[in-house]
């Protein structure tokens, strides 16, 4: 049987380089509360194409799991905006898989090969497969009930044993076979992976990371038993049913989430929360009451259809179709660039937009104001113009970034102008439910927000993210400013 999941996350806009930033504080332990798991998350930089080059430059964070056992390694995006554990599977043999690290069932007792309701399947019986798509790529899988663990080495205390225990005396009931692999780790649970036999050339041939471990609600996946954090919750591997989101904005800090709870050296400012809109979707999504661009309150919202994905695999502020235009025009209006500073080569000059000045960006959600500066939402981009002198804006396909000091030199007729900050706005166009007032908070939000999810309460903590080496531009508070039309 043939099964389709479609998940929302942009994932895979993002091509990746091979540059990896190591963060100063990478080697630094903090003492952990049992119940606790730190991941540390790699910060990536990712050109995105144009029709013929380069057009910017983006982020993408990720992590190490380890599935099976013996332990067999990955590296994945943990992605708040999709719902299942992929991996590329040794069935798949083609170029896009032979470039990642591939899951090997046979090389691991603990595995089960089942079919999506966990069914157990004989060696040569069909089986049930999957298509997930994620935006302009998809996989094909297959499933296998499978050990996934945070660390590779054991941590082992009373209560973890026991919650593995159960869950290696459940599978045993379940399928027969011995299951003593699955004991005896406290951060592992027992989960159906999809192990990919497909995965479309673009852009997962771009890909330096394995997989994607989804982050969403249990309505994203087929069944409970395929979402990592619920069941580590219900395997009682984790204390608290909440894991919380840091994301670095220099290579002086870590980038790390954590299960169990949230690291409250990591904040600046107390959380206050806002419900889970419509649960029922399987997104990690909030109802935006207005949208505000300094004192001015725009009227996209007003009919009480905007909402706002919290994706922690998307690197951009993305923005309905129909808004995008008018709110890029309205914080272009106020922008303006802090001084630049000249590079080695006299095309290029180097601009430091966390310290643009404009007009203040302010979602009002159930409960909190969200609030971005210019500082959070500009980015540097190059201006070219044409032989005649006509300006091309970052819209068109020749705009390059240039904080990483590259260019592409193939612009025929555009050469190089100046170097300014612009909105990074990201029109999409979403389709019912889902859409078509859908915002994305991505990267923007979640650096400069510490972002905390509860599987229990459904509902989205937001704190300001404490920083280490620059200054922020942030209010100490969350609480809704006076709101003037």
């Amino acid at each position: 049987m043939l099964l389709n999941a479609v998940v929302v996350s942009p994932l895979l806009l993002l091509l990746p380089t091979l540059t990896l930033l190591a963060a100063a504080d990478d080697l630094v332990e903090r003492p952990l509360p049992q119940g606790h798991f730190v991941v540390k998350l790699h910060r990536q930089r990712v050109p995105v194409q144009g029709q013929s080059e380069t057009v910017s430059y983006k982020n993408v964070y990720f992590g190490t799991v380890y599935i099976g056992a013996p332990k067999q390694e990955f590296s994945v995006v943990f992605d708040t905006g999709s719902g299942h554990v992929v991996v590329p599977s040794t069935a798949c043999t083609s170029a896009t898989c032979r470039i990642h690290r591939r899951y090997d069932r046979k090389a691991s007792p603990s595995a089960v090969d089942v079919d999506y309701d966990g069914t157990p399947v004989k060696p040569g019986s069909p089986r049930d497969q999957i298509t997930v798509a994620f935006g302009t790529g998809e996989v094909t899988g297959q499933f296998v009930l499978e050990k996934v663990c945070l660390s590779d080495t054991p941590q082992i205390s009373a209560e973890g044993a026991e919650a593995l225990d159960t869950t290696a005396h459940n599978l045993r009931s379940t399928t027969g076979q011995k299951a003593e692999n699955l004991q005896s780790q406290q951060d592992c649970v027992a989960l159906r992976v999809v192990a990919a036999t497909e995965m479309s050339h673009e852009p997962f041939h771009a890909f330096s990371f394995d997989g994607v471990l989804g982050l969403g609600l249990e309505a994203l996946t087929l069944a409970p038993e395929f979402s990592f954090f619920g069941q580590l919750v219900a395997q009682g591997v984790v204390a608290q049913p909440t894991f919380g989101v840091f994301l670095a904005d220099s290579d002086d800090e870590q980038s790390e989430i954590c299960f169990g709870g949230h690291a409250p050296d990591r904040l600046q400012s107390d959380l206050q929360w806002s419900p889970v809109a419509l649960p029922e979707l399987g997104y990690w999504q909030v109802q935006i009451h207005r949208i505000r661009v300094g004192n001015k309150t725009l009227d996209f919202c007003d009919d009480g259809q905007c909402r706002a994905v919290v994706d922690t695999g998307t690197s951009l502020l993305a923005v309905p179709q129909d808004f995008a235009a008018g709110l890029q025009d309205a914080l272009t209006a106020t922008l303006r660039d802090p001084p630049s500073i000249e590079a080695q080569s006299s095309t290029e000059q180097v601009i430091d937009c966390k310290r643009a000045e404009g007009a203040q960006l302010h979602f009002d959600i159930e409960g909190l104001t969200v609030s971005l500066s210019a500082g959070d939402y500009a980015r540097p981009a190059v201006m070219l113009h044409d032989s005649d002198g006509e300006d091309k804006s970052s819209q068109d396909s020749a705009t390059v970034e240039v904080g990483a000091g590259k260019e592409t030199d193939d612009h025929n007729d555009l050469n190089f102008h100046e170097a300014k900050c612009q909105p990074t706005i990201m029109p999409i166009d979403m389709p019912a439910p889902i859409g078509p007032k859908l915002f994305i908070w991505g990267e923007p939000v979640l650096r400069k927000f510490y972002t905390v999810y509860d599987l229990a309460q459904k509902q989205i903590g937001f704190g300001i993210a404490a920083r280490r080496s620059h200054d922020v531009q942030a209010s100490p508070t969350l609480r809704k400013p006076l709101l003037t039309v």
